[in-house]
């Protein structure tokens, strides 16, 4: 990393992103991710600046509204923390985007020109649409009451009609708006012709080659309850009650405010259970794909109506991880029953029962499902209308 003092008048960029990002340190969630490989792979042509937050983890020397520059995969980015905040610290009085917000009106002074600004989130978006005269490109990364619903972590949860108003006003005004959930993409085409539906991808530059595959079983999320890592304990529990599965172990990847109930329930369990749930607590991106490297199955249990489509089970299948996921959580119909997976109840005896099935089969057929959604190729798509991962639904 290094400060820079840019020239406003003459540097220009392709895309300005704002959001919730500290190009220090990822943060839990698929939209930071998604930005590192928006960053990392983004056309030669097209130079790609973040505004975004400060973590604690950056430089000794970082001051907020000071340009630094970074390099992702060879590719130089400018990026700019403009409020102080953990976004994978939910525990929060006033909502993480409306500090970044403020923080982005307070320094807009500071920006350069650009093309086009980016918002992964509605509340972003309308500040950019009302407050700067750059296009907009929208992307969605939730169903449509991913936000909204009973099982959200989001403040959102409470207004869920002015959300979705907002949502509108947003996307109808935008230049491009990117739905990373087939279905959802549908109702927002009715508001924006020029809406695509967009699938994630895994980055293989992570990918960890598997030299030995462990008696374990991968476990990936914020922990919240959206995510419900509650639930993957108890079906872990029962998968340890059938004489073949007592040497497997349960790893947790992942930080949240339900970490302390989570830790709980793990040491009220008996001693043979117990000492089978490994909690790794928030690992980085590579650290990650250790995990999953070394890993035989994933599961995943979150909640029907929150993921839009799911990069940690993109990225689990691209390790080779025959997956068992909750009803509802493959958005992108990516498990094929039998194949490289199963789809199971909130059943914790079911899901254990498919978690032992899950163990013959093969690994190839969990890296082939995803081999069309590797990074590069649709990155590219993003940064270009016409070439072909997208799709209008």
């Amino acid at each position: 990393m290094a400060r820079t003092t840019l020239d406003l008048e003459s540097i220009k960029i392709a895309r300005l992103i704002v959001h919730q990002f500290d190009a220090a340190r990822p943060s839990p969630g698929g939209i930071d991710t998604c930005i590192r490989g928006l960053c990392k792979y983004a056309p030669a042509d097209q130079r790609v600046a973040v505004v975004g937050v400060d973590t604690g983890e950056g430089p000794p020397e970082r001051e907020l509204g000071r340009w630094e520059t970074y390099t992702f995969g060879g590719r130089e980015i400018l990026f700019m923390p403009v409020v102080r905040l953990d976004p994978g610290d939910q525990r929060r009085k006033i909502p993480h985007s409306l500090r970044l917000i403020a923080g982005l009106l307070r320094f807009r002074k500071r920006m350069p020109h650009v093309v086009a600004n980016q918002a992964h989130r509605m509340d972003v978006g309308l500040c950019l649409l009302l407050f700067f005269k750059a296009p907009l490109i929208y992307f969605i990364h939730t169903q449509k009451s991913g936000l909204t619903g009973k099982t959200s972590d989001s403040l959102w949860r409470y207004s869920a009609w002015l959300h979705e108003a907002l949502e509108s006003f947003v996307a109808r005004r935008a230049v491009d708006v990117r739905v990373f959930n087939p279905e959802y993409a549908r109702q927002v085409l009715n508001w924006n012709p020029r809406a695509l539906f967009s699938p994630t991808w895994f980055d293989p530059g992570f990918l960890e080659p598997a030299t030995v595959r462990r008696a374990q079983i991968c476990w990936v999320g914020r922990l919240e309850v959206p995510k419900d890592p509650i639930l993957a304990i108890h079906a872990f529990a029962e998968f340890l009650t059938q004489a073949e599965n007592q040497g497997y172990e349960l790893h947790m990847v992942g930080a949240g405010t339900q970490a302390p109930k989570v830790k709980a329930l793990v040491e009220s369990l008996p001693i043979q259970v117990r000492s089978r749930v490994k909690l790794r607590g928030r690992l980085s991106q590579s650290e990650t794909s250790r995990v999953m490297g070394e890993s035989r199955l994933f599961l995943m249990t979150s909640h029907p109506g929150y993921e839009g489509y799911p990069r940690v089970l993109v990225e689990a299948l691209a390790s080779g991880l025959p997956s068992v996921v909750t009803e509802g959580s493959d958005t992108g119909s990516l498990i094929e029953p039998g194949v490289n997976g199963f789809v199971t109840s909130r059943s914790a005896s079911d899901m254990a029962d498919k978690l032992s099935a899950a163990l013959h089969l093969s690994t190839e057929s969990s890296v082939q499902t995803v081999a069309h959604l590797s990074a590069p190729v649709v990155v590219e798509e993003l940064f270009d209308k016409d070439s072909g991962t997208g799709c209008q639904i």
